[in-house]
């Protein structure tokens, strides 16, 4: 078998609000502050200003995976660009054109070197769970699996955890699971508008910062956030990493 030599890592975009974008930013800092080479794509092509990857990123490419070879256009970028890393932050409702091209390119790509992490930000709702399981379902053991359990509607995910579809997933795709605790509202639409992640908020200038966030409790908040997922996700090594 050949070694990996390329990771591709993409969220499962699945229904909005779940904080997968928040999930993707932190992921980009990880590998920042690591000095890991990474290429970075946002194919939210239909929020174009705010909130998507590159509001945060400017420097991350805007894709059209829906787009004839969209996604042949992401990897031909990624070999371009020559980083071992990729990192997709993938649309709401991507999961047809996702799933079709897996089917059809992921036995070449293997055979390249290509390995891929799907990264799927769930909350307590049972929707988020369930799109969790119809994108296992279609991408099976071709990937690795990182689960995040966002607390922002709550601790409580037992649909993944007592639920006999849960049980068969976890015990099947032996995902690596984390948490993203929850964050005070007021302080995370502050750094969504000003467009800075926590590990970002951090190195800012107090200029951009702006009021809200360069309050004293504020900043030891957002420190703390920072901290929390980067530990996190340090602990997801495994299927982050080559």
């Amino acid at each position: 078998m050949t070694k990996p030599t390329k990771l591709i890592v993409f969220s499962c975009g699945g229904k909005g609000g779940v904080g997968k974008t928040t999930v993707a930013t932190a992921i980009a800092d990880f590998y920042a502050t690591r000095a890991i080479p990474v290429t970075l794509f946002d194919c939210d092509t239909e929020n174009k200003q705010r909130g998507s990857l590159s509001h945060f990123f400017p420097t991350a490419t805007k894709l059209d995976i829906r787009a004839e070879r969209g996604l042949d256009r992401f990897v031909d970028t990624m070999l371009t660009a020559g980083t071992p890393v990729a990192l997709a932050d993938l649309a709401a409702g991507s999961g047809r054109d996702t799933f079709e091209w897996i089917d059809t390119m992921f036995d070449g790509l293997a055979a390249e070197g290509f390995r891929f992490t799907a990264v799927a930000t769930i909350t307590s709702a049972a929707s988020s769970v369930e799109t969790l399981f119809t994108w296992a379902g279609a991408l099976r053991d071709r990937v690795s699996y990182l689960v995040v359990k966002n607390q922002v509607a709550g601790d409580d995910f037992g649909y993944l955890d007592r639920t006999e579809p849960g049980r068969v997933f976890l015990a099947t795709a032996k995902p690596i699971v984390i948490t993203l605790r929850t964050r005070a509202r007021e302080i995370q639409t502050e750094l969504d508008n000003r467009g800075l992640t926590p590990a970002q908020m951090m190195a800012a200038e107090c200029d951009r910062r702006g009021p809200i966030l360069n309050g004293g409790t504020a900043r030891i908040r957002t420190q703390a956030y920072a901290s929390q997922i980067d530990a996190a996700l340090d602990s997801a090594r495994k299927v982050l990493c080559l």
